[in-house]
């Protein structure tokens, strides 16, 4: 996993791949109360328990996470706010593409373009559309956001 924590208005300080599981677990907070079970986390996510436990670990050791054996993770502070960076990414990516070119990326495209780009570019991309939340997703539960539970 990535060093934790630089800057996170620079860029990104897990890959795309291990964010996905921290906006899992976000979605799957918001939807059920943490601590969230790897089992609930692997089937979401559809990838397999050992590489969820594998994740959960190496979050819980950077501080994203605070993992309880036999009960599940809960996101830290921390954890939270990336998740949120990383879901507002996807979602500013995903409705710039699609008002301003018309081109409809799937989700995972999305997220990894969202990734990718450097803050100050996400938040252009922002201002082109009409994002309703600011640098991070602000949603309250998973109703609150239809772009949330993709």
């Amino acid at each position: 996993m990535s060093e934790y924590p630089p800057a996170i208005d620079t860029e990104l300080p897990v890959s795309p791949g291990e964010g996905r599981y921290l906006c899992g677990l976000l979605y799957r907070t918001l939807l059920d109360e943490p601590p969230i079970g790897n089992g609930e986390l692997a089937e979401h996510l559809d990838v397999s328990g050992a590489s969820v436990s594998e994740m959960i670990d190496a979050f819980d050791e950077a501080g994203l996470v605070e993992y309880e054996p036999y009960r599940g993770a809960t996101l830290t502070d921390d954890g939270e706010r990336l998740a949120r960076e990383i879901l507002w990414r996807r979602c500013v990516v995903t409705r710039f593409f699609d008002r301003i070119s018309g081109v409809d990326l799937a989700d995972e495209q999305a997220y990894q373009i969202g990734c990718l780009l450097e803050e100050k570019d996400v938040e252009a991309l922002a201002r082109q559309v009409d994002q309703p939340c600011r640098t991070r997703c602000q949603a309250d539960s998973a109703e609150d956001c239809a772009e949330l539970a993709v």
